[in-house]
């Protein structure tokens, strides 16, 4: 059994609502590293991330999904999450009746003093400043009592949403879009959090996106692109202002054909 890489597919093949969106797809993660998942639209990127976390509506229809050497494909999102597996959206999701600080007590091991029969923090919790410190470093505060996503800007959900999944000490963690509709300021902070990641070297980092901005913040050791449900190119940090000067279609042509 190779156990070489921390996650990797094989052959994968994912299905939507009858449609198959990924033909094939072999891609290797390894421990404490930083990959971009780059390519046009419609290319699967975000199927890829949604399939490996076990999202029903994403069909596996061929191929396996392995994690520590291990076939994860019989695995529920919250066994995914609890092996270390995490995602965060592109477009973070409303969840009412849920407190943000409340969740992220629920989630985080770091936060010890919860209440055994109710998950909850109270006031006099002593780690409770520990945990408002954490909101103030990511400039989300304010949103402490809140419910989740209830009326956030698009910066203030980014930068929960990452809250949310830093909490969690995942071994990996999927990042869709991190970047998309952040001011300069929100992106510096989210640029910042996982610059720190990169440098302690204790999770997978996987930013798919469109653009650059927030890679500039990191040093990328492997960039894999995607067209049309297939891997089409392999390649490092060097490749990524090649591609934005050129362009897909021209990148295809001249560097990956």
């Amino acid at each position: 059994m190779n156990t070489d890489f921390l996650l990797e597919t094989k052959d994968l093949r994912v299905e939507v609502s009858g449609i198959p969106i990924l033909s094939g797809v072999d891609l290797t993660f390894s421990a404490g590293q930083v990959y971009a998942i780059l390519g046009p639209n419609a290319s699967g990127k975000s199927t890829l991330a949604k399939a490996i976390m076990g999202l029903p509506e994403y069909k596996i229809s061929g191929g396996d999904i392995l994690f520590n050497g291990k076939s994860i494909l019989h695995k529920s999102i919250t066994e995914r999450a609890r092996m270390g597996i995490a995602y965060a959206f592109q477009t973070p999701p409303r969840i009412p009746g849920v407190k943000l600080d409340d969740f992220i007590c629920r989630v985080c091991p770091d936060y010890q003093c919860k209440d055994e029969d109710e998950m909850l923090m109270g006031d006099s919790c002593a780690c409770k400043q520990i945990l408002y410190d954490d909101f103030e470093r990511l400039g989300i505060r304010n949103l402490a009592n809140r419910e989740l996503n209830d009326g956030f800007s698009g910066g203030e959900s980014k930068r929960s949403e990452l809250f949310q999944v830093l909490s969690m000490r995942p071994k990996i963690m999927f990042l869709d879009e991190p970047d998309s509709g952040l001011d300069y300021d929100s992106l510096k902070i989210v640029g910042r959090e996982l610059k720190a990641i990169r440098e302690k070297r204790d999770a997978t980092l996987v930013i798919i996106s469109h653009h650059r901005y927030v890679l500039e913040f990191l040093e990328v050791d492997k960039i894999y692109i995607l067209q049309r449900g297939r891997l089409v190119y392999t390649g490092d940090m060097s490749d990524i202002p090649i591609l934005e000067e050129k362009g897909y279609e021209r990148f295809f042509a001249e560097i990956a054909g």
